[in-house]
């Protein structure tokens, strides 16, 4: 931290500006925290290496999705069309990947990255041109290519090669995925932190009329958004592919409302301006201890979504609350 910061959080006043504008933050790890005494408490299991370590692995595509989406909410949008990326990802690796073959591999993620970015561009393009809604261009988006990904792959079949999907999941004793994980974080903090589109976005979504007062080129922080959207959503769609191990035309309709759920819990605001990297870090794992509690407990996985809603409710509810104020 540099002088100029140390400075600035010397004043009470900058101090209680900064802890209130990182309240919803500071409650996700407080919830985060409270859960896992919790979970000691009902499940002896919780704490050991083996469930840790499938609790961090089967929640990466998650939290990346989520970084993704958190990316549209800070423009005071949602998008509702990283579900769809993450199917037609899916779609693209279980087709194009052959077993023994690496550079089909290779080939199949570039594509699967370059199909990503490409669909955030065309909502970047239709939002930021056509001066629509991110929800109503990414429901539409959200929708076309739902069905591309049921035209390439019209049921659940096929399977990603082997070693491929264990070292995304498995890798080095766990530390590939770990790694991503770590990297996914770091990266995406310092393009909201420390980058011109970061701080641009933040803007943008605060205030659209004092970003273009203040010189801003509204149209392309939205395109630019978009596109990074996608990209992240597809890097999501290869981690949840090799987790699963299969193909799944409609692997990645639950992500879209997880997605929102994770980033309104970790912190970001629906009427935009707003968005936390370790929020969502924070979020992602509420609800994968929720599920992870109550997978050790033996309850049904129906009662997930049933929990999913409540912590979407209550954030959505304190959302609301902090913006009226």
């Amino acid at each position: 931290m540099n002088k100029g910061s140390i400075s600035i959080l010397n004043s009470r006043h900058n101090r209680q500006l900064l802890l209130k504008r990182k309240t919803e933050v500071l409650v996700a790890f407080g919830f985060w925290a409270a859960l896992i005494i919790i979970a000691l408490l009902l499940n002896s299991r919780f704490m050991t290496l083996r469930n840790q370590r499938n609790l961090i692995v089967t929640n990466i595509g998650l939290l990346i999705v989520s970084l993704a989406q958190m990316n549209i909410i800070i423009l005071g949008g949602v998008d509702l069309s990283v579900g769809s990326v993450i199917s037609v990802v899916n779609v693209i690796c279980v087709t194009l990947m052959n077993e023994a073959s690496p550079v089909t591999w290779a080939v199949a993620v570039a594509l699967s990255l370059a199909a990503g970015a490409g669909i955030g561009l065309l909502n970047g393009l239709i939002v930021a041109k056509g001066n629509l809604q991110p929800i109503i261009a990414t429901l539409a988006t959200q929708t076309f290519f739902a069905g591309v990904a049921l035209l390439i792959l019209p049921k659940p079949t096929g399977t990603l090669p082997s070693d491929f999907c264990k070292c995304l999941s498995k890798g080095l004793n766990y530390l590939v995925p770990m790694i991503i994980f770590l990297v996914v974080v770091v990266v995406m903090w310092l393009l909201l932190n420390r980058s011109h589109l970061g701080r641009n976005m933040l803007a943008v979504g605060a205030n659209e009329t004092s970003a273009k007062a203040f010189g801003i080129n509204v149209s392309k922080v939205k395109i630019q958004a978009f596109v990074l959207s996608g990209f992240v959503a597809a890097l999501a769609g290869i981690m949840i592919s090799a987790f699963s191990t299969s193909g799944n035309p409609l692997i990645g309709e639950a992500y879209t409302q997880r997605s929102i759920t994770v980033a309104a819990v970790g912190g970001a605001s629906l009427a935009g301006g707003r968005g936390s990297v370790l929020g969502c870090v924070a979020a992602t794992f509420i609800l994968g201890i929720v599920n992870n509690i109550l997978n050790l407990m033996g309850v049904s996985s129906y009662y997930q979504y049933v929990f999913q809603g409540l912590i979407l409710i209550v954030a959505l509810s304190i959302n609301a609350v902090r913006t009226r104020r």
